[in-house]
């Protein structure tokens, strides 16, 4: 829009028409948006003066519209004209206003303007603008807040701007703070309460702004009050203030707040204290006191958690206190049999017709008039604070806080009583999910749990009775959190929870979301509790369920059908399942099922879930159906030719195909087999994956029985599938084919024609890994034993040594050479021995194939003696001198694989040559470390005797000692593996070299545990077990490498064998937190001659920690001290760039799992990321330092995003503001933000179990 249509729409503006005023103001608004417009100085003084004008107008729908021309015109003035603008609207802020101007214009134009300038303070640009905007606006503050007698509402727009200004404009305050401040206390001592708490909300605003004098005498002005001294002209309701300006200080700055503590937490608990005293006198005032000082309490407990903890039994107390006051029910046991009584009349119609209403106003108290409900909310809360935010004194809250707890959840106010059980309900989400074994030990969170049960079942049951909605749906909360927390813990209670559960269900009256969450109950306990606990209710159960499938609401419905699949597993026949009495409700079961399932219009959650049930009845109940079953199959399968459903309707029929009903869907092969071979040719993955995992199930089942057209097609579209943009689905399709040639071995010659061109192309990918080689491996077996003419012995094995040839790299040599030897073992004795000797001749001449020749030889070696070991020692040897890595590497894995095919007779000829080629030692260990590793994957503990082990033994624990890195690590391995295989005396022998004075020793058996630990229970355990904790001590060893070594070791046992430390760990975690400080002392300078470089020899070490750290998080964070581990996350996200990115993600980690440990301590986090993400490159960055950079700020962006989702998250004023100014002011970072977010979007993962 060109400029003189500006100053025409100005000109209009001032119309005596209304409505040309209003279009006006409309199309200015408009043009200003448009960045064609053009607002030089001239117009854009003039568009400045006419808004403010305009924001006058007696029309308030005309001035509105003016007011809404000030967000585009902010950002596109300059700074004086934003001085002018700001100044003017603040100037009629602060102007006395009369009030018969009010009565004849209609509307408040003081007040239009606050609004204005409010408007211009939340969205002018942070930085020198808004200091400009604040800079304008603050004499004129100040001026209002130092008049002695002021009209009340230009006080109150006063306060309101200032705290608008602290709110979006902080950082530009601070120069504004000092002058603001005598105004602002002098406010809270107005004698208008509106005014007064006006003005605590802006010092709290300010307060993270604040110089520390300032903050300092804001706290000191706070505890004197809470204290009473001086003496308040407005006496106790100065108290109330001060108690306000208590919470809102540490809800607006906790890390500052942190370190008064110690003045303010006893102030508090001294006001509450002396406000219950004072309750008789003014109950009201008493009441407001007490509630104000509990919610700063609250507060304090969630933002300055490490600071609280040494009043935690005060807090507690208080809480504990307080949530049962209630001065009109003195008597708890007075108050349970009320709450009964009015029960009892509430569900009895002629009880409430037999009294007469006035007598009950006289007898009873009204609600309306007592306030005591406040102070116990607030001490909920309270109690849910410190649960949510002390994990690790969960023991010691369970203790204190149960008792209590149980009792209060007979409160008479619903508001409160909902609030206690969600006290309940987090001490569930911190317990976790509690095995049973561990609940009958003493000082575990799962004991306490187990005693406070009956007693917590009963208030539960009570309430699911009665007649409060929102207790209803409370009590429904705990009791899904306690099926999930005790899985098969409620079987002594189930006879007394379903019949509340299922008349909640069965009521017509009963809300949707009670239905569902009673629904959901329901589903948990028969999921996670045995059948015979449900025996006497199959009938009530089912029927109910039968009932809720027929209801309206989409998600009730399918809840249900949820319910129905687990219902299977009481009706299924066996010793486990149905009794004859039982058996009657299969069909009404099929019926209610196919009724849904047969449905079109209906939402797709419903449909879904009737697919998914249909497949367990059919799978489990097909013979109580009968012939019937058939029709739920054919909508089934109609189901898979819909784009909605047949995902579902594919995973389906691969469960039946699994399931002992796999005989029905014969009469479908042909259609399904089509219909499945089709959507391999589909773009959507999981669609593919669905289909093969089908296709392999029912070719397992129905094969021997499938046409071989049919056969053909299937291979057909198979072998498409067969290349390295999915390795995962190749190896489905791998077990697809090897499936086929199992049943009908003559489909073979179809397999070679179709599927070995793309194999052999596979086998060229370097990408190539076990979780395909296995597969195919199989597929080749099977192919050598269908004895076709097409894939014979000598035909396969030509191609395989070809491959092998023109194989690019080593991981590819040794993959065509596990197949080889896999062809060989498959093809029988004969064509193994010549293929051996065929190799053999193949070392003699060192042909250009010798190092496939080595790998065919170690692996054929592997699976059978070849009894060749002596012929083939010394041209094997020979290969060692070889001047190729390749060759040598071969070489060593050749020959350990042929000794552990005959361990017994070769292995002392191996270790004799060990002792006796010291310059061969390297390649000799890595033989070596092959024959145990073999040896110890399958288990051969005879093929060692003794006087091997302990040869052996001298060997590794000398090399071990070694300079070279390489060599100590095969070493490693090797002890590690002997352990599984030896006696004890291994392990007596690590443990003394564990305290050996040689610090790689000590490094090299610290690592070799890591080995000896297996993710599974072995019978070494019994010697590792007593010794752990020996060999964990090397975490304080002198050497760095070896704490790294230790951590290592550490990080795996936790990960995969937790109770091998017992109760240890938690006297190891100081240990492991202490590794992650940076030491100056591992910080050394190397000269390069033209330059220096700083090597960190602890980095390694800090990284190994932080991803043990990650492990403890993960596997048992009842171990972790919460302050410690922030304060080492802290501390990581300002180190090295190797640091900061996994402690990024252990951050966001934490957030996702555990969010209410992080909110407490998110203040101290925010100044290190806000570093990280105004980090800037040098203009001559090379593209890996970009491509690092690029790395750490999506790190950090997703430790951002992963904090933004915890709730209450947007009280933390500091990570608001953080993210305000570094992401949604920063176009180039908000990009990476919205990437971040598309990325953590969850998505609807393939379940094929």
């Amino acid at each position: 829009m060109a400029q003189v249509d500006v100053n025409n729409l100005l000109d209009k503006a001032q119309s005596q028409d209304k409505d040309f005023r209003y279009m006006a103001w409309a199309d200015l608004a408009h043009a200003l948006v448009d960045p064609k417009t053009h607002v030089d100085g001239e117009v854009g003084s003039r568009i400045c003066q006419s808004v403010v004008r305009g924001m006058e107008d007696p029309i308030g729908d005309v001035a509105n519209m003016a007011q809404q021309c000030l967000v585009p015109l902010v950002a596109r003035v300059q700074e004086e004209q934003l001085r002018r603008l700001v100044h003017a609207l603040v100037a009629r802020v602060c102007t006395e206003r009369d009030q018969k101007d009010r009565e004849r214009s209609g509307h408040d134009a003081g007040q239009q303007a606050a609004v204005g300038a409010k408007t211009v303070l939340a969205n002018v640009e942070s930085g020198p603008r808004a200091q400009v905007a604040v800079q304008a606006a603050s004499e004129l503050l100040q001026q209002a807040l130092e008049r002695v007698q002021d009209d009340p509402d230009v006080r109150l727009d006063v306060l309101d701007v200032i705290q608008e200004a602290s709110v979006q404009c902080g950082p530009a305050c601070k120069g504004a703070i000092p002058s603001w401040m005598p105004g602002l206390r002098r406010c809270t001592n107005d004698r208008r309460s509106t005014v007064r708490k006006r003005a605590m909300q802006c010092i709290a605003a300010l307060s993270p702004h604040m110089d520390e004098t300032t903050y300092n005498q804001t706290c000191r002005d706070v505890v004197e009050g809470l204290q009473g001294r001086p003496a308040s002209q407005l006496g106790r309701q100065g108290r109330a203030i001060h108690l306000h300006m208590a919470g809102a200080l540490v809800r607006h700055d906790g890390e500052r707040m942190g370190t008064h503590v110690g003045d303010v937490l006893p102030s508090l608990l001294q006001c509450v204290r002396e406000a219950e005293e004072t309750a008789e006198e003014d109950e009201e005032m008493a009441v407001e006191q007490m509630e104000l000082g509990i919610q700063a309490m609250e507060a304090m407990v969630r933002k300055c958690n490490p600071y609280v903890r040494p009043y935690l039994d005060e807090v507690l107390s208080v809480g504990l206190e307080h949530v049962k006051y209630d001065p009109n029910y003195q008597d708890d046991g007075q108050l349970d049999q009320d709450h009964m009584e009015r029960e009892e009349r509430a569900g009895s119609e002629d009880a409430l017709s037999e009294e007469p209403e006035e007598d009950e106003e006289e007898d009873e108290y009204s609600d309306d008039e007592d306030t005591s409900w406040k102070v116990r909310r607030a001490s909920a809360k309270l109690l849910s604070a410190l649960v949510q935010s002390m994990p690790d004194k969960l023991c010691y809250l369970y203790e204190s806080l149960t008792s209590t707890v149980l009792q209060r959840m007979r409160e008479r106010e619903e508001n409160v009583r909902v609030d206690v059980y969600q006290v309940f309900v987090d001490l569930l989400r911190q317990t976790g999910v509690s095995e049973l074994h561990s609940a009958k030990i003493p000082q575990k969170p799962g004991h306490y749990l187990q005693q406070a049960l009956p007693a917590l079942l009963q208030n539960v049951t009570k309430e699911l009775r009665g007649k409060s909605p929102k207790g209803k749906l409370a009590a429904l909360q705990l009791l899904r959190h306690l099926a999930t927390c005790l899985p098969g813990g409620l079987e002594e209670h189930v006879h007394t929870i379903l019949p509340a559960l299922l008349k909640m269900i069965a009521e017509e009256s009963s809300a949707s979301n009670a239905k569902i969450e009673a629904l959901v109950v329901v589903r948990l306990l028969l999921d996670t509790h045995a059948p015979q606990n449900f025996r006497r209710h199959v009938h009530d159960l089912s029927k109910v369920l039968f009932e809720a499938t027929k209801e309206k609401y989409y998600r009730v419905t399918a809840e249900a059908l949820r319910c129905c699949k687990a219902l299977v597993k009481l009706l299924k026949p066996g010793p486990e399942g149905a009794e004859s009495d039982h058996l009657d409700l299969v069909p009404q079961l099929y019926s209610c099922v196919l009724f849904r399932l047969s449905e079109q219009d209906q939402d797709l959650q419903v449909k879904e879930e009737a697919i998914r049930c249909m497949a367990t009845v059919v799978s489990w109940l097909d013979k109580s159906i009968g012939k019937q079953v058939h029709a739920g199959l054919q909508v089934m399968l109609d189901r898979t030719r819909n784009e909605v459903t047949r995902l579902t309707a594919i995973k389906a029929f691969g469960a039946i195909a699994l399931s002992p009903a796999r005989d029905c869907i014969n009469p479908l092969v042909q259609p399904l087999i089509e219909e499945l071979t089709g959507l391999l040719r589909k773009a959507d993955r999981r669609l593919r994956q669905a289909a093969l995992h089908a296709l392999d199930a029912i070719v397992r089942t129905a094969s021997p029985g499938l046409d071989i057209m049919l056969c053909d097609t299937i291979i057909v579209e198979v072998a498409g599938v067969l290349n390295d943009s999915d390795l995962h689905m190749c190896a489905m399709a791998f077990s697809v084919l090897s499936s086929i040639i199992a049943q009908q071995p003559y489909c073979a010659a179809a397999v070679s024609d179709s599927a070995l061109k793309p194999t052999f192309e596979l086998l060229k990918s370097p990408l190539l890994q076990g979780s395909v080689l296995e597969p195919m491996q199989r597929l080749f077996a099977l192919l050598v034993r269908s004895e076709q003419p097409e894939t014979s012995f000598d035909s396969l094995y030509s191609m395989l040594v070809e491959a092998g040839k023109t194989a690019a790299s080593r991981q590819q040599i040794h993959s065509v050479a596990k197949i080889i030897a896999s062809l060989c073992t498959a093809a029988g004795d004969g064509a193994c021995r010549g293929t051996v000797d065929a190799l053999a001749e193949g070392l003699r001449t060192l042909d250009e194939s010798v190092v496939l020749s080595l790998y065919c030889l170690g692996e054929i070696g592997k699976r059978r003696d070849l009894g060749l070991f002596s012929t083939s020692e010394t041209m094997i040897l020979k290969c060692f001198e070889s001047p190729l890595e390749e060759v040598k590497s071969a070489a060593s894995f050749a020959l350990g694989c042929m000794v552990a095919g005959n361990a017994h007779k070769h292995l002392p000829e191996l270790i004799a040559q060990i002792e006796s080629s010291p310059k061969q030692e390297y390649l000799l260990l890595h033989a070596l470390k092959e024959v145990i590793v073999t040896l110890s994957d399958t288990s051969s503990k005879g093929s060692i005797v003794a006087e091997d082990y302990s040869r052996i033994l001298q060997i590794l624990l000398k090399h071990a000692q070694n300079e070279e890195e390489g060599i100590r690590n095969v070493v490693a391995e090797c002890l590690g593996k002997l352990v599984l295989m030896g006696p004890e005396d291994i392990v007596v022998e690590l443990q003394k070299a564990a305290g050996s004075e040689d610090s790689n020793l000590r490094a090299t058996v610290a690592t070799s545990i890591r080995f000896a630990v297996l993710d599974k229970p072995h019978p070494v355990d019994q010697w590792l077990r007593p010794r752990i904790l020996a060999f964990l001590e090397l975490l304080e060893d002198d050497a760095w490498f070896v704490r790294k070594a230790a951590v290592q070791t550490l990080s795996s046992i936790v990960h995969g064998r937790t109770d091998m430390l017992g109760d240890s760990l938690p006297r190891i975690m100081p240990v492991v937190y202490k590794q992650t400080a940076v030491l100056p002392e591992l910080v050394r300078t190397v000269d390069l001659g033209p330059f220096k470089h700083v090597v960190d020899d602890g980095l390694e070490l800090r990284k190994a920690t932080f991803e043990c750290l990650s492990t403890v998080m993960e596997n048992c964070f009842e171990v972790v001290d919460v302050g410690s581990f922030v304060t080492c996350l802290k501390e990581g996200i300002a180190d090295h760039y190797d640091v900061k990115v996994p402690c990024h993600l252990l951050l966001a980690k934490l957030a996702e799992t555990h969010g209410q440990s992080v909110l407490h301590v998110v203040d101290d986090l925010v100044a290190n990321l806000e570093k990280t993400l105004r980090t800037r490159l040098k203009s001559d960055a090379v593209k890996q330092e970009v491509d690092r950079h690029e790395d750490l700020l999506r790190s950090a962006l997703k430790a951002i995003h992963a904090i933004s989702k915890i709730p209450n998250i947007e009280h933390q004023e500091k990570f608001a503001q953080m993210v305000s100014r570094t992401i949604w002011g920063n176009p180039a970072m908000m990009s990476r933000y919205d990437a971040v977010q598309t990325e953590g979007e969850p998505l609807d993962m393939m379940d094929l179990t």
